[in-house]
This record gives structure tokens, C-alpha cells and sequence, in this order.
């Protein structure tokens, strides 16, 4: 993750885009909270996440489902 000031974002906006595609970046402000700027397809994916988990049933669904794929996928034999 990248860092900067508010007061580089006019002078280093080129260099700050071009981490953004590669990572985060947060923005700190003196005054007010931080910002980050992600990629979009980052940012979809984690406001699927949050609708995904967003109810106990959803989330316990979800969770039961990775369990499973784990199981399976540690109990198959190694090929050599």
C-alpha cells in the first residue's frame, strides 16, 4: 500500500495513478479521514463481497461452501 499527502495529489496525480493500478493507495488529509483509491474492479469485488455477507444466512452459506471445497481439495491424492 501506498501513502500520500492531499497537498502531492495535484503534483503527483501521473505517479498516483499509475500505483493505484497496482495497489492501493490512501490519501491522508489533515483535515477530515483518509481516502484510498483502488482500481474499480477492486472496489466491485468488495461491494459484492459485502452484499454477499451481509445477512447471517448468506454468509453461513458461504462459509459452508468453502469449508467443502477445502475438504475436497486436501483429500485428493497428489499426482506425481
Amino acid at each position: 500500500m501506498y501513502s500520500f499527502n492531499a497537498n502531492q495529489l495535484n503534483d503527483r496525480l501521473p505517479d498516483i495513478l499509475e500505483l493505484a493500478d497496482i495497489d492501493e493507495v490512501v490519501v491522508t488529509r489533515d483535515s477530515g479521514e483518509n481516502l484510498v483509491i483502488v482500481k474499480e474492479s477492486v472496489w466491485r469485488s468488495l461491494q459484492d463481497a459485502a452484499h454477499l455477507f451481509a445477512t447471517d444466512v448468506n454468509a453461513d452459506r458461504l462459509l459452508r461452501s468453502l469449508q467443502q471445497l477445502r475438504t475436497e481439495f486436501l483429500s485428493q491424492p497428489e499426482v506425481e
